[in-house]
């Protein structure tokens, strides 16, 4: 099973904004969400956690992957792969599209799946996507939203 990971309006909440960031925070989860996810996550061994966010054009995968507890570490596995720049224009759903290319690249087109993103239009509204409030993140309604698709699997 995979999720797909988004991270600003997810494991880092729009609040976070609010008042001023320094340099040594942006590269940071919340405390909280972060706590949120993982928990649930920690229920859900056979689980891995892959990358589907802006975050993959700012920075390495090996300056993001520690940001997680060590217990949840190892199954953060990577990003999404970028599509080709000559195509993309083609996709409705840009973000659905490199989960798709993902999952052909790992032979796992038949893997279930889940997205985790503030904005729902990323995809289409028959795949398994939970919703974010942006401005707060990943919490306990998101838990239990993922927890339901994690079940159903």
């Amino acid at each position: 099973m995979w999720i797909f990971l988004d991270i600003d309006g997810v494991l880092v909440p729009e609040k976070k904004f609010d008042a001023p960031v320094g340099k040594d925070d942006l590269l940071k989860f919340d405390p909280h969400c972060l706590q949120i996810f993982e928990d649930v996550l920690q229920r859900y061994p056979e689980v891995f956690v892959v990358i589907s966010s802006s975050w993959r054009e700012i920075f390495t995968f090996d300056s993001i992957q520690p940001l997680f507890s060590p217990s949840i570490v190892e199954r953060v596995v990577g990003f999404t792969p970028f599509l080709d720049p000559k195509i993309i224009h083609q996709f409705q759903y840009l973000r659905h599209q490199e989960v798709l290319e993902f999952l052909r690249q790992n032979n796992a087109l038949e893997d279930f799946w889940v997205a985790i993103d503030d904005i729902r239009e990323h995809y289409p509204s028959d795949t398994n996507v939970v919703v974010t409030d942006a401005y707060t993140g990943f919490d306990l309604s998101s838990a239990l939203a993922l927890e339901l698709f994690l079940l159903a699997a």
